[in-house]
């Protein structure tokens, strides 16, 4: 009894894993997504672009096992598919093509290794256009816009290569220009009168060039150098205030009064970088007029003295037209 469960129980075993296995190589058709890249010439000689129609993505109809599906999906998460100028089914010279997509992906190494037939592919076909590169050495040239700058900016690498269809290689000239363009955003960060290096600038082919979606920059980027201009401004203020100064053990010996008409400056401008002048207008920066009475001014008994706006060297300038404030002293 026990023999006959063992030898049933054995060939359920193997039942099961038969129909495993041949429902794991049964035949099936299934969709797969891909992201698809078409690869230029590794030499920089040919250059190769999609038509702007083309968003690189593809849906590629398979039939094969349903084991080989597994890698096939990972495949499509791993990385884009690249059809690279040359391969099978691919053009290899300068013109215009319509590529057929199920005849260059049947020859792709790496969805030949699933072991799964290309039966279809969405788009169908797709329009290329193949162009001869040239090779130029650009100077690399600094632009911050209306941003005045504090010397000559410093730009690494000076110099780089850029590669450009033949047409528009010629007019481009032998030693055209790239543009390391620093963002307003780059320009707020930098404290003006310093001398501070930007990393990572991303370089600009000219105007006339940015349309032609072969041509490419190496490398991409520059760091620059360079120290902004502390931007100047000015401001006009009315009716500043004054005030008298004198040492404290004087507070208790004197009386000093200032006529009432002589209170407030009535206009002074100040100017200066445009920093501190926006403090000022927010009132974070009070200004007032200071009337200093030493101790041989209050023995003497001045009877005017100037108005200073500020007793330490400051990047800021004063201008009025009344310098001179009335005072009355009196001993007490």
């Amino acid at each position: 009894m026990i023999e006959r469960i063992k030898t049933i129980t054995l060939v359920s075993v193997i039942t099961l894993l038969v129909w495993v296995f041949a429902e794991a190589e049964s035949l099936q058709r299934r969709d797969v997504r891909f992201n698809l890249q078409f690869v230029s010439d590794a030499s920089a000689e040919r250059a190769i672009q999609a038509d702007d129609s083309f968003r690189g993505n593809i849906t590629v109809g398979f039939s094969g096992s349903a084991s080989a599906f597994v890698p096939a999906e990972e495949l499509s998460r791993i990385g884009p598919l690249t059809l690279a100028i040359g391969s099978p089914g691919m053009p290899s010279t300068p013109g215009e093509y319509v590529v057929s997509l199920r005849d260059a992906l049947r020859a792709d190494p790496a969805l030949r290794k699933l072991g799964l037939t290309v039966d279809r592919v969405e788009p169908p076909t797709v329009r290329v256009n193949v162009e001869s590169m040239e090779e130029r050495t650009a100077r690399v040239v600094v632009n911050v816009g209306d941003s005045e700058l504090d010397g000559v900016p410093e730009v690494r690498p000076a110099t780089v290569k850029v590669y450009l269809p033949s047409d528009v290689a010629g007019p481009a000239g032998s030693t055209p220009e790239v543009f390391a363009t620093l963002r307003p955003e780059d320009l707020s960060r930098l404290l003006a009168g310093r001398r501070e290096t930007v990393p990572q600038v991303r370089l600009e082919l000219p105007l006339a060039l940015k349309n032609k979606r072969a041509a490419r920059i190496e490398p991409p980027t520059a760091s620059v150098t360079l120290a902004i201009r502390k931007r100047q401004s000015s401001l006009e203020l009315t009716g500043v205030p004054v005030q008298v100064r004198m040492a404290p053990g004087e507070l208790s010996r004197w009386d000093v009064t200032i006529p009432e008409q002589d209170r407030f400056i009535p206009k002074v401008t100040v100017s200066g970088p445009s920093d501190l002048i926006d403090q000022i207008k927010r009132g974070e920066i009070k200004i007032a007029g200071t009337v200093n009475l030493s101790f041989e001014d209050l023995e003497k008994g001045v009877t005017q003295k100037e108005v200073v706006f500020s007793e330490l060297p400051s990047l800021l300038k004063f201008e009025t037209e009344t310098r001179l404030v009335r005072v009355a002293i009196k001993k007490r």
